[in-house]
């Protein structure tokens, strides 16, 4: 029987994948790479870029393509038999990988392509990709002895491993918890959208009429709206406890060990191949490329928001004691009360914008603002190849009407779909055979499910969301580059891939643009002035606090794989307590495990550069300052920023792109004043 990962598809064919075409796939494809990085590293062929680097390209794109829509279904339609495969696949690329930047033979190949007279005739994007080969076959313990090769191995084969435990811990940890409530005067303050969501059948009304779990649009609105302070302690111990030894289901998932495991061969990874800690392996690929830098980037930018921290601070604590009589502030206040006084300062509701954001009045306006500054149009594709029927998919065009790319919207939380919204690839940008493989992404999300009618109303916070994953499909659709590895976001330091997607997000807060992408989902009006000017207000309501708290991540992260040694230094609690301390002012329970459900450096790729959230905003609000001042939808500044940035992906160093488009080096002004925090203030 044929098998449909191995056909060649421009889309992948979900409804004809089973579990019993993976493994068979994955096995054959692997074979074939090893067999052709055989027969490129051999000393009989003449070494040169078309018989050397494009097929190791060519394979390694088959590859991906043919394990991109395995983890992608194992991503949003997670079950415990795909699952297990995923992790043996996984296991099997991890093990390919390692062994590919491990192969002596290959690596000469490279190398005699640098050290021929020919190098001179490779353009400077050819010259770059093997620039970045070459590094990465030494950041992979080329040129250790064979021992510490075999080392080296070892500790990426377990990492794999400790990974995918740690992900599917808390998977499972979040999806375990659940609640049942009878009474809906329990759920008080929540807004009848959430409550449709969790709603149960009457046919299972006799073990409660509302279900309550973890899934972050749930919780959100629990710890946010509900005007039960019991319910609300209750589901924060759940999510701040997930697996890990405390909490409800303490001990079933406890990630403790595996969280220490990493850190342990983390630290010897990087003594392995000459650096004094992880986090200066990691840096050693990035635009800040030296802790110490990341620490005093992060340090001035905790001095600048201190004074409106204390200010806000204070302020929310005279406004609950005077409205409410209370006087301690819990960990499961702080969103509740912050909501209220956010509410009394500006006599708004979030709530009340959602029946002006339908689904399709959002990616409407969304689309004809693409076209407006890169003169790219979007267009439905119906009757793909689909997982669920939630899921829709949409063909980008230029300017001269050619397709250059699509990409799959998966919008909706669902049971068995991991938390949270990202962007991922399908397929690279390629040339081929004198051919142009698309590139193709995936956006997904996990905002509140269509009510009873099918009608989808988003928050503003999740119109943000949708326009920072659309951030980052840009950026991997618009590519002009052709070579897979430095397409679109692939080739693209860490600290910077956020950039394209905060960049996006800055366009929700203008009136124009919020005219464009919001409609009464039954009238079409408009959103009423006075209501949008509110919201407009309320932009910087404790936006330091928000700071603070991805100031307080980056520190743990980069302070975790900076200072960690074996011997000491190596509490990963204390060191987390000790940040906190030290800069926090928001209460946290005692049972507080956040390093437990950290999955950005635990299992995302973000260890030691969580940082890079911060250190991209600085880079999006300064060069979305040009948009500002030239005008929001001026297709001039459009055009270059798609020109000097969206197309070129990783082929050139980006801080010469970036100051190409911005005519200067960046500076952190930008940021402070789209914050609301006065220059002097630093």
């Amino acid at each position: 029987m044929t098998n449909p990962l191995l056909t060649p598809f421009k889309l992948p064919p979900f409804s004809k994948i089973q579990l019993k075409h993976i493994m068979p796939a994955i096995t054959e494809i692997l074979k074939d790479c090893k067999l052709t990085v055989k027969k490129v590293s051999s000393k009989e062929i003449n070494h040169s870029w078309s018989n050397v680097v494009e097929p190791i390209d060519e394979i390694n794109d088959r590859l991906n393509r043919i394990f991109s829509p395995i983890n992608h279904l194992n991503l949003v339609k997670n079950n415990p038999e795909l699952r297990e495969i995923h992790e043996k696949v996984y296991l099997l690329i991890s093990e390919y990988n390692t062994w590919l930047k491990q192969n002596k033979s290959l690596y000469k190949s490279y190398l005699s392509l640098k050290e021929q007279k020919n190098y001179s005739l490779l353009n400077n994007t050819q010259k770059k990709h093997l620039e970045n080969i070459l590094k990465d076959f030494k950041l992979s313990g080329i040129n250790l002895e064979q021992d510490k090769r075999n080392r080296y191995r070892e500790i990426i084969d377990r990492l794999s491993q400790l990974q995918l435990m740690y992900s599917n811990n808390l998977l499972d940890s979040t999806m375990a918890w659940e609640k049942l409530i009878n009474n809906k005067e329990e759920l008080s303050g929540i807004n009848e959208n959430i409550l449709f969501s969790i709603y149960r059948n009457e046919k299972n009304s006799s073990q409660g009429n509302w279900i309550l779990k973890l899934d972050f649009p749930i919780y959100y609105s629990i710890i946010t709206y509900c005007d039960n302070r019991e319910l609300r302690k209750e589901i924060h111990l759940a999510y701040s406890t997930r697996a890990s030894d405390q909490g409800p289901n303490a001990n079933k998932w406890d990630n403790t060990n595996i969280i220490d495991e990493q850190l342990y061969l983390r630290y010897e990874l990087a003594k392995l191949l000459g650096f004094k800690s992880f986090a200066e392996k990691k840096l050693f690929e990035e635009t800040a490329k030296e802790p110490q830098k990341v620490m005093d980037f992060l340090e001035v930018l905790l001095r600048s928001i201190d004074k409106k921290v204390n200010k806000e601070i204070v302020q929310l604590r005279n406004f609950v004691k005077k409205q409410y009589n209370v006087d301690k502030l819990h960990a499961w206040d702080f969103a509740y009360y912050s909501q209220k006084q956010k509410q009394y300062i500006y006599n708004f509701n979030d709530e009340q914008l959602r029946p002006y954001f339908p689904e399709t009045r959002v990616l409407s306006g969304l689309f004809k603002l693409i076209n407006r500054i890169y003169g790219i149009n979007i267009v439905q594709r119906n009757h793909i190849d689909s997982y669920h029927p939630d899921i829709k998919f949409f063909d980008v065009f230029d300017e001269q009407e050619e397709l250059i790319g699509g990409f799959y919207l998966d919008l909706y939380s669902r049971k068995n779909k991991c938390s949270g919204a990202w962007m991922d690839i399908c397929t690279n940008k390629m040339r081929k055979n004198g051919k142009i493989q698309k590139p193709i992404a995936y956006i997904v999300c996990n905002f509140t499910a269509p009510d009873k009618n099918k009608i989808a109303l988003f928050t503003h916070n999740e119109v943000i969301t949708l326009f920072h994953e659309f951030g980052h499909c840009l950026h991997h659709i618009l590519t002009s580059i052709e070579i897979p590895a430095i397409s679109g976001i692939n080739g693209i330091p860490l600290d910077i891939i956020e950039f394209p997607s905060q960049f996006m997000e800055n366009w929700c807060w203008e009136p124009d643009l919020i005219l464009l992408i919001s409609g009464h989902y039954e009238t079409n009006d408009p959103i009423p002035s006075d209501i949008l000017y509110k919201k407009l207000q309320s932009k910087n309501y404790q936006t330091s606090l928000f700071i603070l708290r991805q100031l307080e991540f980056s520190l743990f992260d980069l302070t975790l794989h900076y200072k960690f040694h074996p011997e000491k230094n190596k509490n990963v609690l204390e060191i987390l307590k000790k940040i906190r301390r030290r800069i926090s002012i928001i209460p946290y329970i005692n049972q507080d495990r956040l390093p437990h459900s950290f999955s950005h450096i635990f299992s995302g790729g973000y260890a030691a550069r969580y940082y890079s959230y911060l250190w991209a905003n600085v880079l999006a609000c300064d060069a979305y300052s040009v948009f500002k001042k030239n005008g929001i939808f001026n297709p001039e500044i459009g055009r270059s920023f798609l020109n000097n940035i969206l197309r070129l992906g990783g082929s050139e160093d980006f801080m010469t792109m970036f100051k190409r488009f911005l005519g200067r080096e960046p500076n952190i002004e930008a940021l402070l004043q789209q914050y609301g925090i006065e220059i002097n203030e630093k």
